[in-house]
């Protein structure tokens, strides 16, 4: 099994790896914030739990968990699953 199907098995909490990083307040159904991956002056940010999916209205990054992880640190896609993977997310 690689690393993708392990990771796909466990899953991740977008909203608790997001937490880590910048702060979420609640808009109706989703979250939203200011975008950690640009100068971000509103809050362009959206997450949405139920889908754990995020978008950003100002950049356009968007993706999910390992994409979060892979922006925000910088690291590719086998390095933000065993990331994931590691830390239980």
């Amino acid at each position: 099994m690689s690393a993708e199907e392990t990771y796909s098995r466990t899953g991740a909490d977008l909203v608790s790896i997001a937490s880590k990083y910048i702060l979420l307040v609640e808009s109706r159904r989703n979250l939203k914030g200011r975008c950690p991956f640009h100068a971000d002056q509103g809050t362009s940010f959206m997450l949405s739990p139920e889908k754990n999916i995020f978008k950003c209205f100002g950049c356009g990054k968007d993706g999910g968990p390992i994409e979060f992880i892979m922006y925000m640190e910088g690291k590719s896609r086998e390095e933000a699953i065993a990331q994931l993977i590691g830390s239980g997310n």
